[in-house]
């Protein structure tokens, strides 16, 4: 098939998030037709990355923070996310700034800002990646790095975020239980983080 984008249309007009209809022009073995596809996107019309096809610089960033020592263990958040009507249990994570160079200096700000840590020996760990294709055009890096000092929270009027370290050790029985709701890609990490330690 070949997939032709023909036309934008933003059917919301919120501060955050917004609603678009793509009408795309399909050809499927000569047969064309047009096909609407319902999207949801933190960008703006002209900025909307099926209009740029520019996948590089991620809407987030997802922080995998270990504290080091006797034993290690990994920064974890509690969350009340609205879309699901409870607290989920997270990583830090934020959206990236205009001032922000790249996903490592927003990592470094956020940080400090959601669970008031330094955010030390930064790395890369996966490059701007989608994470509902099907449903938006976020995409979001995740990092791992180290935690530096402790310091104070800069948190939004209504985030309502618990940080705190959780030993590495523990991990596998908390992803087990059926009763903390856990974010599949954060799932996914923590895995990850897991084997990377041998555990």
């Amino acid at each position: 098939m070949i997939w032709k984008l023909k036309n934008v249309t933003q059917e919301t007009n919120h501060r955050f998030l917004n609603f678009f209809t793509y009408t795309y022009e399909v050809n499927k073995q000569g047969q064309v037709s047009d096909y609407p596809y319902f999207v949801a996107s933190r960008h703006k019309k002209e900025d909307l990355n099926a209009v740029t096809r520019s996948y590089k610089r991620p809407d987030g960033v997802l922080m995998m923070v270990i504290k080091e020592g006797d034993e290690p263990s990994l920064l974890m958040i509690e969350q009340f996310r609205p879309p699901m009507n409870t607290t989920i249990l997270e990583v830090p994570a934020g959206l990236l700034e205009e001032s922000d160079l790249n996903e490592l200096s927003a990592a470094k700000r956020e940080c400090v800002e959601e669970a008031g840590v330094e955010l030390v020996d930064v790395e890369l760990l996966c490059p701007a990646s989608p994470t509902s294709a099907g449903l938006s055009d976020e995409l979001v890096s995740v990092v791992i790095g180290k935690a530096g000092k402790l310091t104070s929270t800069a948190l939004e009027r209504f985030e309502d975020i618990k940080a705190r370290f959780v030993p590495l050790t523990d991990l596998r029985a908390i992803l087990a239980d059926p009763n903390i709701v856990i974010a599949l890609n954060v799932r996914l990490l923590v895995l990850y983080v897991l084997a990377r330690y041998g555990l």
